[in-house]
Order: structure tokens, then C-alpha cells, then sequence
């Protein structure tokens, strides 16, 4: 990629904050609204449509080498949902007391650190021991299939990994598989990479500019994906229908964005945020349930002003604490582990230095 999309950047710290603010809202809630599950939802389809729109314009025009593409990707993934693995399976076994729902099984462990989807009981879905890194087992799966097409041009490419998406979750939505695996690579999830792939090939043309008309209808489209996929009533947050509207609204924001990349300010905190958007993802909901759980000692549950209160306290929080382990730990391991990454051993000396 030849310059850095601010826009995609404030869009992950975007993405981020949908998810945390999704899962402080709902933590003292004995029911769970509709509205708030589908926030941190919406959140999880911009990341994926972000993270096909970055593949693309990363591996350029034509052919790139999976083997270094899947290595960075390893590196960038890998450690901290490794560490966040082990430390609730760890958790899990010494103090199982601190979760609902949660039992530590070996079988699970593995499964989980090896990004292999499967049913949790515990859970009543198909997520890894720790359940945020449901989204990473779709994040992997991407990845093996972009880089399985490594020797295709990007527009060949593109178009072969929709078409296989498409029928994947088009067999899914006829059969409707009950084996979880099954279930998993035939989900509609995948399409949201589709089309951020798509709006990827746009942006390395290089050439196509919306005029106003184009991008006003795009921002009242987008507006209407975001009121259909937050409010179509449904039995369970992850709708076909509520995906749609969701992921309409998702692939408007990352065009205009990606369309007024020009006009948008520099802002030091947005690209902060999103460059931390993966640490505050992945410890989030620790931050959130320790914030919330020490409010909910000391005050009186029930009024909605002390609810708002806390909730905005543990997304502040939450925030806060991703931005520090980025600083902290994540850059420092991408760093160390950096020669990993590198195309020749020279790169690789250079990358020690």
C-alpha cells in the first residue's frame, strides 16, 4: 500500500469502541436488548469489511508471496489472542468461580489456539475458549484463502474468493448443516470480506472519484442499512437480514472514508485508537467486567443514570487500557518478532537493529 487511509484508521478505533460499548451496556442487564447485541455485532462486520479492504490494497495488483503475507498476518494475530487464551483457560482452571459459564477442557485449548472452530457448550455457539476470538477464527480462515490465491491477479482474485463465499453461504442458508464446522465455513460472516475486498479493488485503481450526488446517496444508503440492521426484529442478533443492513451501512462508511480521505484532519487520538483497535478489542471485556463489577459493589443497581455512568466509565477505561497495551506489549512483541517477517536475511538484520 502506497500512503496510510486515516479513514481506515478512525474506522477501526470505530469498530472497536461499537464492540466495547456493545458489551459495557449489556453487563448488568439480566435481559439482552436486541440493539445493544447488535452493536457489538455491527462492530465485528466493519472490522471484516476494514480487513478485506486492507488485504487488498497491502498485496497490490498482482501477485504477492502467501508465505511472508501469512507470517506478518501470524505475527499480527498470533501472540495477544494467545496470551488472552491461556490466560482465561488459566483462569478457568484455578478460578472457575469468576465465570458463568466456563469450564477448562483441554480438547477446547488446542482447538482454540489453533483457530479450529467448534461448539462450546458453555457458550451455546460455536466459540473458542475465549468467545471474543470467534471473529479471529473467521479472520484466519480469510487469510488462508487470500493467500491460497496468491498466484492470481488481484481482480482474479477477489472475484474467485466471493464467488466461493457466496456459495458457501448461499449452501448454508438452502441446507442450513447442524455440524459445527459445517455450520461455521458456510456462514454469511465471510461476505463481509467480500465487500470490503471489493471497495479494495476501487481504492488501488486509483481512479474512480464519487462526485457529491454518488456520495450523498451513499451516506443516506448507508444510513438506511444502519436503522434496518439495528432494529429488524428477530429472535437472535445474528440475522441474515440484520447482516445485510449491517453490512450496508459498514461498506458505506469504509467508501466515504476511503472517497474523503483528503478532507479528513490528522487527529493523533482517532489514529491512536485505531492503531490499538486489536488490544482494545482482545482485553476489553476484562476491563469492562472489572470496572463494572467494582461500581455495581459500591452502587445502587437499577438507576439509569448510574447505569449510563458506568457504562461510559468502563468504555473510557476500556479504551484507555488498549491504548496502553499496544504501547506496552503488542508493538514491542511485533517488533521483536519483526525478523520473522522479513523477505531476505538482510531485511531481517535491518529489522533487529
Amino acid at each position: 500500500m502506497t500512503g496510510r487511509y486515516i479513514s481506515i484508521q478512525y474506522l477501526r478505533g470505530v469498530a472497536a469502541t461499537l464492540v466495547v460499548a456493545s458489551h459495557a451496556f449489556l453487563y448488568p442487564l439480566a435481559d439482552e436488548p436486541m440493539l445493544y447485541g447488535r452493536l457489538g455485532w455491527l462492530g465485528v462486520i466493519l472490522f471484516f469489511v476494514i480487513s478485506g479492504f486492507i488485504m487488498v490494497t497491502v498485496t497490490g495488483k498482482g501477485r504477492f508471496d502467501g508465505g511472508l503475507f501469512l507470517r506478518r498476518r501470524a505475527i499480527r494475530v498470533i501472540p495477544l489472542y494467545w496470551a488472552a487464551t491461556l490466560l482465561t483457560a488459566g483462569l478457568a482452571l484455578l478460578a472457575p468461580t469468576m465465570f458463568k459459564t466456563m469450564t477448562f477442557d483441554f480438547s477446547q485449548l488446542w482447538r482454540s489456539l489453533l483457530f479450529i472452530p467448534f461448539f462450546n457448550e458453555t457458550s451455546g455457539g460455536i466459540h473458542p475458549i475465549y468467545k471474543l476470538g470467534w471473529t479471529l477464527n473467521y479472520e484466519v480462515y480469510f487469510y488462508l484463502c487470500f493467500a491460497a490465491l496468491w498466484f492470481l491477479g488481484s481482480t482474479t482474485r477477489v472475484a474467485t474468493l466471493t464467488v466461493v463465499f457466496v456459495g458457501l453461504a448461499a449452501f448454508g442458508f438452502l441446507a442450513k448443516p447442524m455440524n459445527d464446522l459445517t455450520m461455521f465455513y458456510t456462514s454469511f460472516m465471510p461476505l463481509a470480506f467480500c465487500a470490503g475486498m471489493g471497495l479494495g479493488l476501487i481504492a488501488l485503481q486509483g481512479t474512480f472519484r464519487a462526485n457529491t450526488g454518488l456520495l450523498i446517496v451513499v451516506g443516506m444508503v448507508g444510513a438506511a442499512g444502519l436503522v434496518f440492521g439495528l432494529a429488524w426484529p428477530a429472535s437472535r442478533v445474528e440475522d441474515w437480514s440484520a447482516f445485510l443492513g449491517c453490512l450496508v451501512f459498514a461498506s458505506s462508511v469504509v467508501f466515504l472514508g476511503v472517497q474523503l480521505e483528503e478532507l479528513l484532519p490528522e487527529v493523533s487520538t482517532l489514529e491512536r485508537s485505531g492503531d490499538a483497535s486489536y488490544s482494545t478489542y482482545l482485553s476489553h471485556i476484562y476491563v469492562v467486567g472489572a470496572i463494572s463489577w467494582l461500581a455495581y459493589a459500591v452502587l445502587p443497581s437499577g438507576n439509569s443514570m448510574i447505569y449510563f455512568t458506568v457504562a461510559m466509565s468502563a468504555i473510557a477505561c476500556a479504551t484507555a487500557y488498549g491504548l496502553f497495551l499496544h504501547r506496552m506489549v503488542e508493538r514491542p512483541f511485533a517488533r521483536w518478532l519483526a525478523p520473522l517477517a522479513a523477505r531476505s536475511p538482510a531485511e531481517a538484520t535491518e529489522a533487529k537493529a
